[in-house]
């Protein structure tokens, strides 16, 4: 007995001796240099875990862990809770499990249970691997404790595609302990060189119920979750099987539709679609598609232009979002300002606001030799007055150094048919991720268009400085007058933009205040001559709180110059002058991480000789996983010396889950300016991870303000019923 007593008080020794040593390293952490790296360890295919959330297989007693993770929100330090993550891999898969210790288990937050949902909402975990190395995009797996599933592509200088999908198998418990899941990722599933050393790699936890984030690298409030700026490193993998690198994906589609107008016109189709996918290399991946269907897309957000110049819509097509990155340009110029951009896929199947078949098209991208390469091709059908177009664009880029990057682009095309147009651009980005103390990038572009007989060119730079304690960015950009990128984006041509932007935060100690910042947003824009056209000058007042509730004021003075006259809603002339403005906005957001949540924004501002009143309100409510319920309302009263107008958006956007692979997703929206109220359902179920069954539902009308509800025309109605099937090879 003495014996054991003394081996145990050996044992307590060595423990504590062991605890101080890792207490003093984890206190001497240089988190600016610091750059973990984990092994993942190799598994005979028999020791695979059964992937079922329950962390009882030998497979995690054999795999590396990792258990060294840092609050960053918030507060940097030790964080609160334990978290233990798990990684192994075999031939066929990556497995991932997290052990997420939870000291009050009954407040986790589960109220996401649908496919690509707003999962980090709850607590979760986010896993985040950029297989290149580019430390500029890469793929983003997310799971919560209810085995919810969201997988986003990533691009640097823009939010996560969240349309993006693949094949990936994922389970979640709650238990006494907390919560554990288990992930397993098919590298089919995924592009990367099984040559490279190592791998980028972020992962990160989301406490939510008490509003903290931990995370194994970029120990940095300043880094959002989603970008590579001071990831850890996974080295090891090895000697995987990619397969043949075939995917073969085959569609049918019945579509049932009736057009309203008499006399009525009732049609019945059945459309067969697919997708051929192979990896010449397996960094590499060409797609061929014949048929495109989009039926799943969702509705765009309703917007009615207010302004003089044409509005920008987001992409939300899978064949476009596939490898999207790749296609990105000039880092983060366009990000927030999108005009002189030139390439927007947009621009392919959406012509004057109307859709175009895709009869088919290639695609091929991913890295090869060093080269970051994407090239896009697409047969578009015809449309009135449009004959049957090629339309394609290439782009390529290539680290030269670590900190250096150069790149090109070409497109080739005009969806109008009207001219003969091309562009070609070229792009350079620098890094450094510890000058003057922070992360710095500096970008810069040269781009010219050749239409017809009308030849022009767009350049600029962008500084920035995205740094959690000072943030700063100044830009200049040049769009000339007949710069005309036909499959890219231009509002505003024959001027000179130039911006300046700071902002100063603050994390006080011991404060209601998570934290709390001050800055200025400054913007001229001038026409190529140097005349004044537009001036914007604002300073803002931000704060968030432990809550991460979140409140921002801005008060602001405008110059617009007015050349040509404009038409406002309702037909409501702008004459030519200059017009002076002062106005101020407000925007109140309650935590994403509430059951029940208000967002509101109101503005007021001086308006083109007269005033505008606007406000936002969006209210939301997950009162269980199974619902998921969001409403919104904006309203904006114009009156101008020529006429007065109040524009009045409302749309519901509700999904309602079943189980984490069925749910059904409704949608409608109506503004009082055209009139139109569209309804869109969607119930999607994936029977398993490579089938999926998809029926939709959607119907357009007319419905006259003055006289609601009586006055209600039914434009169209279609239901499609589309069942798919994706073959791995």
């Amino acid at each position: 007995m003495r014996t054991l007593s003394l081996l145990s008080g050996l044992c307590l020794c060595l423990t504590a001796l062991g605890t101080q040593v890792s207490a003093q390293e984890e206190s001497t952490r240089d988190f600016a240099t610091y750059q973990p790296e984990v092994r993942p360890t190799r598994l005979a295919r028999i020791d695979a875990p059964e992937i079922d959330g329950i962390l009882d297989d030998v497979a995690w007693t054999k795999a590396a862990v990792i258990t060294e993770f840092y609050e960053v929100e918030p507060d940097i330090g030790p964080p609160d809770e334990e978290t233990v993550v798990y990684l192994a891999y075999d031939s066929q898969n990556l497995y991932i499990a997290i052990r997420a210790y939870d000291k009050n288990p009954d407040s986790i937050l589960t109220s996401i249970l649908e496919r690509d949902g707003e999962v980090w909402r709850d607590d979760m975990l986010r896993f985040y691997i950029d297989p290149f190395n580019t430390g500029n995009s890469g793929f983003a797996f997310g799971i919560n404790a209810l085995g919810a599933r969201l997988d986003r592509l990533l691009q640097q200088g823009r939010s996560p595609n969240v349309a993006w999908d693949t094949i990936w198998d994922v389970a979640s418990n709650i238990d006494d302990e907390g919560w554990t899941s288990e992930i397993a990722i098919p590298f089919r599933s995924i592009s990367f060189n099984p040559n490279a050393e190592s791998w980028n790699i972020m992962i990160t936890r989301e406490i939510s119920h008490k509003s903290e984030e931990v995370r194994w690298a970029a120990i940095d409030p300043g880094i959002l979750p989603w970008e590579f700026r001071r990831p850890g490193k996974m080295v090891g993998i090895r000697d995987v099987d990619q397969g043949m690198g075939l995917d073969i994906e085959v569609q049918g589609k019945i579509t049932a539709s009736r057009d309203w107008d008499r006399p009525r016109d009732d049609d019945l189709s059945f459309d067969p679609s697919g997708s051929l996918y192979y990896k010449f290399t397996p960094g590499l991946t060409g797609l061929l598609t014949y048929n495109a269907d989009f039926s799943d897309t969702p509705l765009d957000t309703r917007q009615i232009n207010t302004g003089r110049f044409s509005l920008f819509r987001a992409e939300t097509r899978d064949f476009f979002l596939q490898d999207a990155s790749v296609f990105e340009f000039a880092g983060e110029t366009f990000a927030e300002s999108p005009n002189g951009q030139p390439f927007f896929s947009r621009r392919i199947g959406i012509v004057n606001g109307s859709a175009v078949d895709l009869k088919y098209g290639g695609k091929l991208s991913g890295r090869y030799a060093g080269f970051d390469v994407g090239v896009l091709t697409a047969r578009m059908g015809e449309a009135e007055g449009i004959d049957a177009q090629t339309l394609s664009v290439a782009r390529a880029t290539r680290n030269l150094t670590p900190s250096n990057r150069l790149g090109f682009i070409a497109t080739n095309g005009d969806p109008t048919g009207r001219t003969d147009n091309s562009v070609f651009g070229i792009d350079y980005m620098y890094t450094n991720r510890n000058l003057l103390g922070g992360f710095f990038q500096a970008d810069a572009f040269y781009q010219r268009s050749i239409t017809s007989n009308e030849d022009d060119d767009s350049f600029g730079v962008r500084i920035d400085a995205p740094n959690d304690k000072w943030n700063w960015t100044v830009r200049a950009r040049q769009i000339g007058e007949d710069f005309r990128p036909a499959l890219g984006f231009v509002n505003r041509a024959g001027i000179r933009d130039y911006v300046a932007q700071w902002r100063r935060r603050f994390r006080p100690q011991d404060s209601m205040f998570l934290w709390y910042q001050f800055g200025t947003d400054n913007q001229y824009i001038t026409d190529l001559d140097g005349s004044l056209q537009t001036r914007e000058n604002s300073a803002s007042f931000e704060f968030q709180n432990r809550a991460t509730d979140e409140f921002k004021f801005k008060i602001f003075e405008n110059l617009e110059v007015v050349n040509a006259p404009f038409n406002l809603p309702d037909g409501i002339v702008v004459p030519v002058g200059e017009y002076q403005s002062y106005g101020a906005w407000g925007r109140l957001q309650s935590s994403f991480f509430r059951a029940w949540g208000l967002n509101a924004e109101v503005e007021y501002k001086d308006f083109y000789g007269g005033e505008n009143f606007k406000y936002d309100i969006t209210a939301m409510a997950r009162p269980s996983p199974y619902w998921n319920i969001r409403a919104q309302y904006s309203e904006e009263d114009i009156s101008v010396p020529n006429g007065d107008v109040t524009i009045r958006i409302a749309s519901v956007n509700g999904v309602v889950n079943f189980t984490p692979d069925l749910s059904m997703s409704i949608q409608a929206q109506y503004d009082n300016i055209s009139e139109a109220f569209s309804l869109f359902n969607r119930l999607r179920w994936e029977i398993r991870p490579q089938t999926e069954l998809f029926v939709a539902f959607g119907h357009g009308a007319i419905i006259s303000s003055d006289d609601f509800p009586h006055d209600f025309q039914s434009v169209q109605s279609q239901l499609v019923l589309r069942l798919g099937n994706r073959f791995q090879f």
